[in-house]
């Protein structure tokens, strides 16, 4: 139960232990005192709740569809950065097809979707995703959205993580799937750059090419086997190797 309710309950109950000794006038005073401030934080504390939940329904996707469009299958507690607030323990899915964040209504009713446009970043388990907004110099080659956050150095490792539904005529019936695809992208000196093979990433980091090959081969990283993974290795190491440059 809410302290504050629970304080303004046992004002009223225990009227006596709270102004012990008090005339009756003062008492009823304290207590009208107590619940006014009770009420004024609830109206507050309800106040804050409706600037989250205040976004559109979440229809979603055909439940025929196979697999599902968000990062993960179930409902995963985080927290979220919503119109400068930061809300934590909340219930969320980030679906990936339509780039939204879903968050069912504080009654429970229906689900809804946040606004994206006043997220700032969100996480849940395994995952931290910040709104980048594209502009013309910073960040060059990314288009507004959000992204997973995989490394934040002096190098930052992102990824953009989406997913399409593929359709497909079979024995004149309609067959619908969800395609997964991964996008990567490094920050050096103020710009993001895209990256997908070995090469790109050995080829932006080219002043420590010779020292990265070696750290790959030394710590039998197969840059085809977990390309996030070695992406992200490659960014911390160069990092250690620049530290003093």
């Amino acid at each position: 139960m809410n302290r504050i309710v629970v304080l303004v309950i046992l004002i009223a109950i225990f009227p006596g232990s709270a102004v012990f000794g008090q005339k009756a006038s003062a008492d009823s005073a304290f207590r009208e005192q107590a619940v006014n401030y009770a009420h004024a934080r609830y109206v507050r504390s309800t106040a804050d709740q409706a600037r989250l939940y205040n976004g559109a329904e979440y229809v979603g996707h055909l439940p025929s569809i196979k697999g599902y469009p968000y990062v993960d299958s179930l409902w995963r507690v985080g927290t979220v950065t919503y119109d400068g607030v930061t809300y934590e323990n909340i219930r969320l899915l980030y679906d990936l097809v339509d780039d939204v964040v879903v968050v069912p209504h504080i009654d429970s009713v229906y689900r809804m979707q946040l606004q994206s446009i006043k997220i700032s970043r969100f996480s849940i388990p395994n995952h931290t995703f910040v709104r980048i907004v594209r502009d013309t110099a910073h960040n060059v080659g990314l288009r507004t959205g959000f992204y997973d956050q995989l490394y934040d150095g002096r190098s930052t490792v992102l990824a953009r993580r989406i997913k399409t539904i593929k359709t497909e005529l079979v024995q004149n019936a309609v067959k619908e799937e969800y395609l997964s695809d991964n996008f990567y992208y490094i920050e050096k000196n103020g710009l993001f750059y895209s990256v997908k093979s070995k090469r790109s990433v050995l080829n932006l980091f080219a002043d420590q090419k010779k020292a990265l090959r070696k750290y790959l081969r030394e710590n039998r990283i197969k840059f085809r086997q977990n390309r996030e993974q070695a992406i992200v290795k490659l960014a911390q190491q160069y990092d250690e190797a620049t530290r003093s440059l």
